[in-house]
C-alpha cells in the first residue's frame, strides 16, 4: 500500500513564500510602468498614490461589499431555516395522521406550544 507523508510548512518557509511573491509583484509593476527610469522623487509620488488607491479601494470593499454580503447569506439562512421548520411541521402532522387514524389532524409542534398560566 503507498502511503504519501504530507509535508507541513513553517510559518518562516511560509513567510519566506510571501517575500519571494511580494518581490515578483514590485519587479512586474517596476517593469510594467517604467518605474526604474523614475527618479527617487518620481518613485515616492509613484508608490504613494499606489498605496493611496489600494488603502481606499480596500476601505470600500470592507465598507461597501462586506456587509450585503453577510446580508445575503443571512437573507438566504432564513428563507431555508423558515422552509426547512415548516417542512419538518408538515411531515410532524403527516406522521401523525398516518399513526393515529383514530382521530382527526394532529398540531404540529408548533402550534401546540401554547402555555397555560
Amino acid at each position: 500500500m503507498d502511503t504519501k507523508s504530507k509535508t507541513t510548512i513553517s510559518f518562516s518557509e511560509k513567510l519566506e513564500t510571501f517575500r519571494r511573491w511580494a518581490q515578483l509583484k514590485q519587479y512586474q509593476i517596476e517593469v510594467t510602468y517604467a518605474v526604474n527610469t523614475y527618479t527617487p522623487i518620481e518613485k515616492v509620488f509613484f508608490y504613494s498614490l499606489v498605496l493611496i488607491l489600494f488603502t481606499l479601494s480596500s476601505a470600500a470593499f470592507a465598507v461597501c461589499v462586506v456587509p450585503r454580503i453577510l446580508a445575503l447569506i443571512y437573507h438566504a439562512w432564513y428563507l431555508l431555516s423558515d422552509d426547512m421548520a415548516e417542512i419538518a411541521s408538515q411531515l410532524w402532522v403527516a406522521n401523525k395522521m398516518m399513526l393515529d387514524t383514530s382521530s382527526g389532524p394532529a398540531a404540529s409542534p408548533l402550534e401546540s406550544s401554547s402555555m397555560s398560566i
